[in-house]
């Protein structure tokens, strides 16, 4: 909610700037919503951008990033530091934002939270259960396929597998 007052002070103060100024500007405002995020660029026109109609919708640009709806813990093991939870997540293009957002909601809810596994294939989540000396190599290239990010000691976030590109980030920070 402060970022949505923050931004809204931004886009008064973009229009009191383009009101004083006698040449036409342009304004851009962006929305912020929890499965996509949209921007509009608009001209104002005639001198000081006065007129009622001379506001011109310029440009719609609507980006949706992919969100974890449907998740499912499949277990939990615990330790001196806290619980680690593995968990099922429906196969889909998340990115860093949409896993930072997941894992936001999720430590509000789950506080004794030290370790965090997610896939997005319920078959590489139980090979990684297993002793590593224990897995096939079949096993071993699922979970490199599937195994999408760890949380460790409750706030590193390290992406894994499909999602590596992404740099380690604390969350929070």
């Amino acid at each position: 909610m402060k970022h949505l007052s923050r931004l809204a002070v931004a886009v008064v103060l973009g229009l009191l700037v383009a009101a004083c100024s006698g040449e036409e500007a342009q304004i851009t405002t962006t929305t912020l919503d929890a499965a996509s995020l949209t921007t509009t660029t608009t001209s104002a026109g005639g001198p000081g951008g006065t007129s009622p109609d001379a506001t011109d919708s310029q440009d719609v640009t609507t980006t949706t990033s992919p969100q974890i709806e449907s998740w499912e813990i499949i277990t939990r093991t615990s330790g001196d530091e806290g619980e680690t939870l593995y968990i099922l997540v429906d196969p889909g293009e998340y990115t860093d934002v949409s896993i930072e957002n997941f894992l936001g909601d999720l430590l509000e809810d789950e506080t004794a939270v030290h370790g965090v596994e997610i896939f997005d294939d319920r078959a590489a989540l139980e090979a990684a259960l297993k002793p590593q000396e224990e897995r096939t190599d079949e096993e071993n290239q699922l979970i490199e396929q599937h195994h999408l990010v760890s949380l460790v000691e409750g706030r590193q976030v390290e992406f894994r597998g499909p999602l590596s590109e992404y740099p380690a980030f604390v969350i929070g920070s």
